[in-house]
């Protein structure tokens, strides 16, 4: 894989659109100090390699009434051929499982899932999930409360 360099400006754009991805060409070459035409330029090379791979919104579940929020860890057989990827399809269909990660570990896969209630939660993990013929077993922590969402590992840069 290429190795792909980017100097201070580069990254300066791509902070600001992690804190307001609704910053307009002229909003963005001002927050930067840079030209109109360069910071076009610029954004537009960052699109290109897939650095900058979308723009969307940031929307707060819990208010259009989505509670429940769980990861919940996925072990599955290591004696079915394809197993991994028969559960990962089965997620890929559930709207609740929001994001499907393979991860190291004890553990193989790792599901964040939004539900209205702790029924749905349930239905989807225990009656669904558990019951696949692939999964081992499943371990869920359910959120409390979010000390910090949306950070960056740029923060600091």
């Amino acid at each position: 894989m290429k190795e792909i360099t980017l100097d201070r400006t580069d990254y300066k754009i791509i902070q600001a659109l992690e804190k307001d991805g609704r910053l307009s060409n002229t909003q963005l070459a001002e927050t930067i100090n840079l030209s109109q035409s360069q910071c076009l330029r610029r954004l537009r090379q960052l699109e290109e390699m897939d650095i900058i791979s979308g723009y969307r919104a940031q929307v707060n579940y819990q208010k259009l009434g989505y509670s429940v929020m769980a990861w919940t860890l996925v072990t599955v057989s290591k004696d079915i051929p394809n197993a991994r990827d028969s559960v990962m399809d089965f997620l890929r269909q559930q709207s609740a499982a929001i994001n499907v990660h393979g991860v190291t570990g004890d553990v193989d896969l790792m599901v964040e899932i939004y539900a209205k209630d702790m029924v749905q939660f349930t239905d989807l993990v225990v009656k669904q999930l558990y019951a696949h013929a692939d999964v081992v077993s499943t371990k869920s922590y359910i959120r409390l409360d979010t000390a910090k969402q949306h950070g960056s590992p740029l923060d600091n840069r």
